[in-house]
């Protein structure tokens, strides 16, 4: 039973070190995935930081037709959580949500999910930086 607990802290400890403003390393890795590894990183906005520069830059990038990615902490209903952007070489533009305590603190794992957006609106105040348009039916 102690590596049980053994474990279980340190599994606690590693969550709550992770840095504020330190994406987590599958949400990183699923914007690089989708946008390409060529993308451009507009990098990542902390909780209290002012999105304004990747908010520019992932702005400059879509409209020159280029590939890019961004990572954004907020301020959920009960945890932090992150919203990623992402912009494909073709075109394709999807927002990820991820939360690593979707069910406030009841255990039921990290959620990271996937959408695909006719249109992503940024901004540059407020709690919802990126905001998606659905593609209705789109994966």
């Amino acid at each position: 039973m102690r590596s049980g607990r053994v474990f279980l802290a340190s599994m606690l400890v590693t969550a709550l070190c992770q840095a504020a403003g330190t994406a987590p390393a599958a949400l990183m890795g699923k914007l690089k995935s989708i946008a390409g590894s060529g993308s451009q990183d507009c990098g990542v906005v902390a909780l209290h930081e002012s999105p304004q520069a990747a908010v520019a830059c992932a702005m400059s990038a879509n409209s020159e037709g280029k590939a890019y990615r961004l990572a954004v902490e907020f301020q959920g209903t009960d945890s932090i959580a992150w919203q990623g952007a992402a912009r494909d070489e073709q075109g394709k533009l999807r927002v990820l949500y991820y939360d690593a305590d979707p069910s406030g603190g009841a255990g039921a794992g990290t959620t990271l999910s996937v959408v695909l957006c006719r249109e992503i609106l940024f901004a540059t105040q407020g709690n919802d930086v990126i905001e998606c348009k659905p593609v209705i039916g789109g994966q």
